[in-house]
């Protein structure tokens, strides 16, 4: 046995070395130093995506299309050498090639993050398509293209769900549905995994029961259509391991109990990871094993359990498949999510009985759709219903607190613990471990933001999120930061349901992006905003997720009064001046746009505070000209303290508390110590959000922090 697990280790580290020494140093990684032009003659690999557009800095990056490659031919600087090396090529415009087409193209390389590329390319010219592929695969991409167009035709999130679930095309689903179905622990439904191709296997098993008597032969037959599933669903990593693991759990199947499973399991799990080393380190391969050997080691004992209390076979394996699959995955799920969904069990029990129509019709749906357009229509508005539960099912789910636990090893850790503990424990000790945990997590809510907060600094990464406390779930919003999520859960944390005020201090994407975050779900009186109308992608974003929600663009004079039940609260406008201003740039990514920010002097009831969203000294300078500058209590550092301070404004401010908005371990290296030991000097108290999470203040200048820390377990 040790001399087996030695060959294992030693063959899985020689071919992960040997994979790896070819990406690294090869004729392209040779090159990438400069970010060389090349051009490529390669195969496709995977369907062009396109990818949802990111913040990078203050800029909102428009969305690419994306796709795997292998290489034939590369051309750099005249030298062409034929070689094979698996590529991502990324275009702003729509790539209209298909799985298994041979293409050239020019474009520029650069390293890549992605362990599993040599290179990333980017387009620079139009395609040319070289070859076509082969017909299996033509096949194929008519069978998807179709069944999409059928499935278009419901313009509802049900019908867009049917793609993905049935053939893997989950090109119609929006991001906001498949967030919800991550919060809700169906994720594996937004496309196929290896319940699907167990599904379809076992239907293929029972039809041929009637032409063919032989089990082994029915299994060989099953296995034969299930490759020609892989075609038609795309042969990705994550196709190829649902395909496999559910290969394991038939063969198990069809041998009884007589045979442990795990030698499959084994033996499918060394496979993949010779055919592709970097799913060792993949959370979708972990969560495919770790689904896998539920069902193979906890499902039967499971089962047995529930027969015992109910009698009833069918309902028995009902639910012990998907809780036992649960069980397994849930400490993958908390080391790369931090969340744990409650509700997960009941929502795919809810969901287990209408994924085997969906799967098995729409099956048949997509064979016959390119025949058959209104035929395969018709099969779709039968199943249409099941996929309504789904869909409703996830937005019912999603509204339920999830449990945040530690994003890390150690909160898998404490997962596995509270599994150990229900299977070791007596239920007396449980109940008492329960019970403490409970207290544990409303007391250590329950200190922040506190009962009386009056300022809060959300924790929103590399961008400004700021909220005032008007009272009665009512707040003023400054800025909605780069994430609409951390945005949304920010305000959700400290109990703001409607915002009389969203001021919006200038167009830059770490500031705005965040919006929907802002505006899920609550009611907003008023918008104010810059009279900078750039940059022209994230304005004109903006403009459009407003909508009908009232705004207008303020100046220096601006002001207004909100009388609440804690008192008057009042803002006015220092900066910008009705006058565009053309200052001389400072290094940085837009210094017209930040120094076109609103800045604000808030008073609420004797505390005052300073907000200048990222003015630069120049705008500094002039805005302390233009107004009567007094000392605040809380100064609300600009441009995430960034180096660029005008030090007079700064001591003509004199603020007691400091607030820096910023992300952790950001490319700017913001706040710049010159800038900290500025704020320091003057002995003025630093809080960034980087280190000390969300920042909360009260009228007596009371700070309560709420960091991520490794024990932080919260609702949320």
């Amino acid at each position: 046995m040790p001399f087996l697990l030695i060959i294992a280790l030693l063959t899985g580290a020689g071919g992960t070395a040997i994979r790896e020494l070819a990406l690294t140093h090869n004729f392209v990684s040779a090159n990438l130093s400069y970010n060389p032009t090349i051009d490529l003659i390669a195969t496709v690999k995977s369907d062009p995506v396109w990818g949802a557009p990111k913040v990078v800095g203050s800029r909102l990056k428009s969305k690419n299309m994306s796709m795997l490659v292998t290489s034939q031919s590369i051309d750099i600087g005249g030298v062409r050498k034929n070689i094979r090396l698996p590529l991502r090529v990324i275009s702003n415009q729509f790539i209209s090639l298909k799985l298994g087409e041979k293409f050239e193209v020019r474009g520029s390389a650069l390293k890549s993050k992605e362990a599993k590329v040599a290179a990333l390319v980017v387009v620079h010219g139009a395609f040319t398509k070289l070859r076509t592929a082969n017909p299996i695969l033509q096949v194929a991409a008519g069978i998807r293209s179709s069944f999409s167009r059928t499935a278009k035709r419901f313009n509802s999130e049900s019908g867009d769900l049917i793609p993905g679930l049935v053939i893997g095309d989950t090109s119609l689903e929006k991001p906001s549905f498949v967030t919800q179905m991550r919060r809700v622990g169906l994720t594996h439904l937004t496309a196929v995994s290896g319940e699907n191709f167990a599904i379809v296997a076992a239907f293929i098993l029972w039809l041929a029961q009637w032409f063919i008597r032989r089990m082994k032969l029915r299994i060989a037959v099953t296995a034969i259509i299930l490759i020609g599933f892989i075609f038609l669903v795309r042969p990705s990593p994550s196709v190829m391991r649902a395909m496999v693991m559910s290969a394991v759990i038939l063969v198990a199947k069809a041998r009884g109990i007589k045979s442990s499973p795990l030698p499959s399991l084994g033996l499918a799990i060394s496979l993949l990871l010779l055919i592709d080393p970097f799913q060792a380190i993949d959370a979708g391969f972990a969560l495919s094993v770790g689904g896998t050997a539920g069902i193979l080691l906890l499902a039967p004992k499971i089962e047995a359990r529930i027969f015992q209390r109910t009698n009833r076979a069918g309902l028995s394996e009902l639910l012990a498949i998907p809780i036992s699959a649960t069980i397994m995955c849930t400490p993958v799920i908390i080391a790369i999510s931090g969340l744990l969904s409650l509700i997960a069990i009941p929502a795919n029990l809810l969901a287990a009985p209408v994924v085997a129509p969906i799967t098995v019709i729409g099956f048949i749906a997509a064979l016959i759709s390119p025949i058959s357009a209104p035929v395969a229509h018709l099969l779709l508005v039968l199943i249409n219903p099941f996929s309504w539960v789904i869909v409703e099912i996830a937005k019912v789910g999603a509204k339920v607190p999830v449990l945040k636990m530690p994003k890390s090893y150690l909160g898998a850790a404490l997962i596995l613990l509270v599994i150990l503990g229900f299977r070791f424990l007596k239920k007396k000790y449980l109940a008492i471990i329960a019970v403490l945990s409970i207290v544990g997590i409303v007391l250590t809510q329950s200190g922040w933001p506190g009962k009386n907060w009056e300022v809060v600094n959300c924790n929103v990464g590399q961008g400004d999120g700021l909220a005032i406390n008007l009272g009665d779930h009512q707040g003023i919003v400054i800025d909605a930061g780069p994430d609409p999520t951390a945005m949304n859960n920010c305000l959700k944390a400290i109990g703001i349901q409607s915002i009389p005020l969203l001021v919006l201090t200038h167009f830059h994407a770490d500031h705005v992006v965040g919006l929907p975050g802002v505006l899920q779900g609550r009611k907003v009186g008023e918008v104010w905003l810059t009279n900078y109308l750039q940059p022209q992608i994230e304005r004109d974003q903006v403009l459009k997720e407003l909508g009908k929600i009232p705004s207008q663009v303020v100046t220096q004079g601006s002001q207004v009064t909100f009388n609440s039940g804690r008192g008057q609260v009042r803002i006015k406008v220092l900066w910008p001046r009705n006058q565009i201003e053309n200052f001389a740039a400072m290094p940085g990514d837009g210094s017209s746009i930040n120094n076109s920010s609103v800045a604000l002097d808030i008073t609420i009831g004797k505390l005052r505070i300073f907000a200048g969203g990222d003015i630069e000294p120049p705008a500094q300078e002039a805005m302390m000209a233009a107004n009567e500058i007094t000392p605040v209590d809380i100064l609300k550092v600009s441009h995430h303290g960034s180096a660029y301070q005008y030090l007079p404004l700064l001591d003509r401010l004199h603020p007691k508390v400091a607030l820096i908005s910023v992300g952790l371990g950001n490319s700017y290296g913001h706040p710049s110590p010159k800038t900290i030991a500025a704020l320091t000097g003057r002995g003025i108290k630093v809080y960034r959000t980087d280190l000390d999470g969300a920042i909360s203040v009260d009228p007596t200048l009371k700070i309560r922090t709420k960091k991520s820390d490794w024990w932080n377990i919260s609702w949320g």
